[in-house]
């Protein structure tokens, strides 16, 4: 079967690792490259030495007019850019691979749920850590009954956001959409919602700009259907590299997981706690990697394990964090 052909938008640092995984897959060829700056297409080049002959063009408007044959698209704007270039996407009949957050606004990424499922082409959200044995092997254990009743869950990210993101696209808010919450923030918010997998009844947060024109520090209470209360913990302002802790709590047992401070892109340790037994899994199933779950999805109707509703889900979860700081931390109902 013919590589699946991807444009690569935007074309900053985050996209660096989508195209050499991208390229070092014998299934997808890069056939595009999309960034109004000339800057950072000279540096993509270099990171990406795949891509040194692809052609390039400043939007997706020029991509298009030049009559590219594409297939799909991996899109690493920033994040108010999403919607309106997923959308076009979509009206033609194109694939999407999406960085997060899908979108920063709730009423735009049901907007895209439905546009995609009407053409019927896929749209995956890039929340990698459903992908990560780790993680999955948390869910499992909740999803099975083996932890017993959902009664607690605690979810902390931290980085050293602030001081690394000064003078980027990040701290500007027509651009970010916010802050830390709704960049790496928004990964481990999509953890949360995954893991308990039930909806969201009420939220209460505190959020603190640390000087910012965005968000830095985020403390927020969640409850969830079935008297599940949920903590999330966001970080933006951290002394040191990474910070990344979950502790699930139910009646039959208790999950914990910590990645290492020094390599956050490596898939942390999780611990199980069981029947007065301490447990720590090893040698966990290797998941596909997103790429190629993205390709089974489109050539072989593979279940899409980061779809749109995952989008949903987080953009309303943090719209209500940020309703709720607004109104110093007043309880906000989502249901």
């Amino acid at each position: 079967m013919s590589r699946l052909k991807v444009a690569v938008v935007g074309c900053g640092g985050a996209a660096t690792g989508h195209a050499l995984a991208l390229a070092n897959l014998a299934d997808f060829e890069i056939v595009a490259l999309v960034d109004p700056s000339e800057r950072n297409l000279a540096s993509f080049r270099t990171r990406v030495p795949a891509v040194a002959d692809v052609p390039a063009y400043a939007d997706v408007e020029q991509l298009y007019d030049a009559g590219v044959e594409v297939e799909a698209l991996t899109v690493v704007t920033p994040h108010t850019l999403h919607h309106p270039i997923v959308v076009g996407a979509i009206k033609r009949n194109l694939h999407v691979l999406c960085e997060k957050p899908l979108t920063c606004d709730p009423a735009h990424a049901r907007e895209i749920e439905s546009a995609a499922a009407t053409a019927g082409v896929t749209v995956m959200v890039r929340y990698q850590r459903r992908f990560d044995p780790a993680y999955r092997y948390m869910r499992e254990v909740i999803t099975s009954g083996e932890l017993g009743e959902l009664r607690s869950i605690m979810v902390s990210v931290g980085q050293r956001w602030l001081k690394n993101t000064v003078g980027t696209w990040r701290q500007d808010p027509a651009l970010s959409g916010g802050g830390m919450l709704m960049d790496s923030g928004s990964h481990l918010a999509d953890m949360l919602l995954w893991l308990v997998g039930k909806p969201v009844e009420t939220v209460s947060a505190l959020v603190d700009n640390a000087g910012s024109p965005v968000d830095i520090n985020t403390a927020a209470t969640v409850s969830f259907a079935g008297g599940v209360q949920g903590q999330l913990h966001v970080v933006g302002d951290l002394a040191t590299t990474w910070m990344e802790n979950v502790a699930v709590s139910g009646t039959n047992g208790l999950l914990r997981y910590e990645a290492d401070p020094q390599h956050p892109w490596r898939t942390g340790r999780v611990v199980h706690y069981r029947d007065g037994e301490l447990v720590q899994p090893v040698n966990l199933p290797e998941p596909p990697e997103i790429h190629q779950a993205l390709l089974a999805t489109i050539r072989d109707g593979a279940v899409n394990e980061a779809p749109p509703a995952a989008g949903i889900a987080v953009a309303e979860l943090s719209e209500a964090i940020y309703r709720s700081a607004g109104q110093g931390g007043a309880r906000i109902s989502l249901r």
